[in-house]
């Protein structure tokens, strides 16, 4: 199996090449985690909940499950495909005042489009994440595997807490704690603030990951406060990705009592 071989780090002069080096060893990450030539599968799950805090416990959004496989062709580029996935939609409240999934109009429909095409992706350039979609792709279908993608990039437990990684939503100042440490860091949580990411614009074709805002005209990161926090497990052997988590919480700030 192919393992990337590690390089020199080149040193830091200025601004500029402070930057080269946190990708060089986002590239580094990225490529240790997921090797080239292996297959990865994953189970994902996403939840968006639409709700006015204080005013009741009434909440509507859906839900996706999906099997996720992960070919690695080579060191950086990589395909997703998504074969099983379901659709559910909030049918219910429960007396603890959790949502109550059923089945969702069209799931039949949603679970043939996710199927139909694989999705290639590379991580490359300045902090550059690129998506190769098919042309006949569905912007909600592809915003659905942005949010997978963007739940595989996995942190740069190299450097130091509030540095700038390589995202889906941009360039984030990223904080992460260590949370349980073997031979590797085997339990860490990320946190970010993606309103202050470098190139979050939040608007029109590419919204969040189930396109649940969309149409405007106006940049959504002047009217929207984004926060994300994940946590991921790595397996302390291998040191692939068992498992992670992530929750974004989008407030409407015209309509936000903060």
């Amino acid at each position: 199996m192919y393992e990337p071989e590690e390089q020199p780090e080149p040193a830091i002069a200025d601004e500029e090449s402070d930057q080269i080096l946190i990708l060089h060893k986002v590239l580094q990450n990225v490529a240790k985690r997921f090797k080239s030539f292996s297959n990865y599968v994953y189970q994902y799950e996403t939840e968006a909940l639409n709700g006015v805090s204080g005013a009741s416990n009434l909440r509507n959004g859906a839900k996706v499950t999906c099997k996720v496989e992960i070919d690695v062709p080579q060191t950086c580029s990589y395909i997703v495909r998504t074969p099983e996935c379901t659709l559910s939609e909030v049918s219910d409240i429960d007396p603890e005042g959790l949502p109550v999934y059923g089945p969702a109009a069209g799931a039949d429909a949603f679970q043939a489009a996710m199927a139909k095409n694989a999705l290639k992706w590379t991580v490359e350039g300045e902090s550059k994440v690129s998506l190769f979609p098919e042309e006949d792709e569905p912007t909600n279908i592809l915003n659905i595997k942005r949010g997978i993608i963007s739940a595989l990039l996995v942190p740069v437990l190299e450097e130091e807490s509030n540095k700038n990684m390589a995202t889906l939503h941009g360039t984030c100042k990223t904080n992460y704690a260590v949370n349980t440490r073997e031979d590797i860091a085997t339990d860490v949580t990320v946190t970010r603030d993606l309103s202050h990411c470098d190139g979050f614009s939040p608007k029109k074709d590419f919204t969040s990951p189930l396109a649940l805002i969309s149409g405007l005209h106006i940049p959504l990161s002047k009217l929207i406060s984004s926060t994300q926090t994940c946590n991921y497990k790595f397996d302390n052997e291998k040191k692939h990705m068992t498992e992670g988590t992530c929750t974004e919480k989008h407030i409407l700030l015209p309509f936000s009592h903060k």
